[in-house]
């Protein structure tokens, strides 16, 4: 069979219709001098060309919004809001407009590098403003580049139960999420984020992780409702991130887990509570992290947390309370040369906690670390040290505390100072663990030893035994 190329095919119509317009013949146009029929026989041939080529290059060009089928993914590819997808997919198997404002997104968006896509509330055409969009099956929200998430409400949604869908304890059903691949800055604001994510990297929530082109960055959650997700947020590697005015509960793994080296990031202001796991950690060469002002309770692992070398951060300002067992409300693990300061601990088993494992790996011991001004009510145990040491205790507040101000196990050390004591508690329990008070005046040990530590520090091993400190009065 013979194929005949467009680009002939179409000259040649052109100038069969040329010929046949001017009456020239064949043999005409052979010989020459041209006349005028030879000269429109040109300009038409050019032009027929210069039409092909124009509509190559438009069938090249990108779509601004557009569908693959195989991969079920919508792709915003320039700068477009929510309300610019809803009048190009005109298809209610892809989005279905269920009601005003109210949207059942059946495939995945994804957002191209370099592209700000706007997810508001906000819409010249108030039937068309985004309320609510629920996102069925383990479809989700990728973006490359800026998204702007205002005044609205995602979920996951399951079409049978007319429902958010729900998670298991262990994350195994995939549902709806928000992953952000080097991501190019953005927010979520005044809005409401819940049922999302699974235990499937990077799938877990709201997710800034694990792309192999870089993290992301310049992101902000402010004002929002995040709850019920398997996680909160995650984020690995990003940086410049800000999570302030917000309430996280009933997050079933993390609240917030800010994670591998993710650095240059705030979390304040927030209410964080009810969670059934960690309610916010740091963990994996985290650095340049601030936990600040904010009221955290009432959840089943630790409140704030900084863990696996974490380091050069700071804890302060934060209302903590109601943290019971081993959910500690501040806990410190093999990190380093952070801050924790101004907080206010109370109602809780243990108020700090500084360890490390028995066995140490490539993360270090928790060291270097300083503790001050922190007021604890209401705690069984105020400080707890576990194999830890050289870190720097001082001028912190023990209102009520029923048991030990100061307990070490595993070989640990605390080292005291600036402090006034009021019938402290100290308790050593297991293997050698040292204590060392200085630069807090004149100390009497179970009401028998005087000593001035502002002389020379005082010092005392202690395994399976506990003594008492005041402040000598003048």
């Amino acid at each position: 069979m013979v194929i005949i190329p467009k680009a002939f095919f179409i000259t040649t119509v052109a100038a069969i219709l040329i010929f046949s317009m001017t009456g020239i013949s064949y043999q005409q146009v052979q010989q020459p001098p041209f006349d005028e029929g030879d000269e429109a026989i040109e300009e038409a041939i050019e032009e027929a060309i210069e039409e092909e080529e124009t509509e190559e290059e438009a069938e090249t060009e990108e779509v601004c919004i557009d569908y693959d089928q195989s991969e079920n993914t919508i792709t915003i590819n320039c700068d477009a809001s929510f309300l610019d997808v809803v009048q190009t997919i005109n298809d209610p198997e892809i989005l279905e407009n269920a009601r005003d404002g109210e949207y059942l997104l059946n495939a995945n968006l994804e957002v191209a590098d370099d592209v700000t896509f706007e997810m508001t509330s906000s819409s010249s055409n108030e039937e068309d403003g985004l309320q609510y969009l629920k996102i069925t099956g383990a479809n989700g929200i990728i973006v490359n580049g800026r998204i702007e998430i205002s005044g609205i409400t995602i979920t996951s949604w399951d079409t049978e139960a007319n429902s958010p869908v729900s998670q298991t304890d262990m994350g195994s059903v995939p549902r709806a999420f928000i992953n952000l691949r080097v991501s190019e800055g953005g927010f979520i604001e005044d809005s409401e984020v819940a049922y999302l994510g699974y235990d499937a990297p990077p799938r877990r929530g709201i997710d800034l992780g694990e792309s192999t082109d870089g993290p992301s960055h310049d992101f902000a959650i402010r004002n929002s409702r995040i709850h019920d997700n398997w996680m909160g947020f995650y984020s690995a590697g990003a940086y410049n991130i800000a999570i302030d005015g917000n309430e996280f509960y009933g997050n079933i793994k993390y609240a917030m887990d800010p994670h591998t080296g993710t650095h240059n990031m705030t979390v304040s202001n927030n209410k964080v509570y009810n969670n059934r796991d960690i309610a916010v950690i740091c963990s994996l060469d985290c650095y340049d992290i601030i936990f600040e002002g904010n009221e955290v309770y009432n959840n089943a692992g630790s409140g704030l947390m900084f863990s696996r070398a974490t380091h050069d951060s700071t804890i302060r300002n934060n209302l903590i309370y109601n943290q019971y067992g081993s959910a500690y409300p501040i806990s410190i693990s093999e990190s380093q040369n952070n801050e924790i300061y101004g907080n206010n601990i109370s109602n809780s088993t243990t108020g700090i906690s500084v360890h490390n494992p028995l066995q140490l790996d490539e993360d270090g011991m928790s060291s270097d670390n300083r503790i001050y001004n922190n007021t604890f009510d209401g705690v069984q145990n105020a400080i707890r040290a576990v194999a830890s040491s050289g870190n720097a205790f001082s001028s912190n507040v023990f209102v009520n505390v029923t048991d030990f101000h100061y307990i070490m196990t595993s070989n640990a050390g605390i080292d005291i100072e600036n402090q006034v004591f009021d019938m402290a508690n100290v308790r050593g329990v297991s293997d050698a663990n040292t204590l060392s008070i200085r630069d807090s005046g004149t100390i009497i040990i179970d009401n028998t030893i005087n000593h001035d530590t502002s002389i020379e520090p005082y010092t005392q091993v202690l395994s399976g035994q506990s003594i008492n400190i005041n402040s000598a009065r003048e």
